[in-house]
């Protein structure tokens, strides 16, 4: 009888520990691709938005390699400050005048409808995470260093 007990507590515990260990990782896992802060993280790269435009124009997969899924700060020239349809603004920096390509910085949502200032073609510079290139390059959890 001491002997099935032992087993079968072995048997729950180490089924125990899987699951720790599985809940463990799924929620790094999670935590590391859409939480943790990431807007009050310093910033791994400083780079004028021509310049990044001109990156990612260059070579896109080296762009990618450098700048995707880090911290970026960006410093520009404001073209429009749009919002999408969940009232949430989208700051988007000027590359050169006949540039089409802009750099889109979704703002945070601790910036509310009607509490900026900011106007177009206000320097401004925007940190956040890269998500690489669609039509434009895309930055989301973004905050306004200046």
């Amino acid at each position: 009888m001491l002997n099935t007990y032992m087993e079968r507590r072995t048997k729950y515990g180490i089924f125990l520990l899987v699951f720790l260990i599985a809940g463990l990782s799924i929620y790094g896992l999670w935590h590391q691709l859409y939480g943790g802060g990431k807007a009050l993280a310093k910033a791994d790269y400083h780079i004028a938005a021509p310049d990044l435009i001109a990156a990612f124009d260059r070579n896109e997969g080296s762009a990618d390699s450098l700048y995707l899924y880090k911290v970026i700060s960006v410093s520009g020239v404001l073209r429009e400050l749009a919002t999408n349809g969940k009232s949430e603004y989208i700051a988007r920096l000027a590359g050169d005048r006949n540039e089409k390509t802009t750099v889109d910085c979704h703002l945070d949502s601790l910036y509310k409808q009607g509490e900026l200032t900011l106007r177009a073609g206000d320097s401004v510079t925007i940190r956040g995470t890269c998500t690489g290139r669609w039509l434009n390059i895309i930055l989301v959890q973004c905050i306004i260093e200046k």
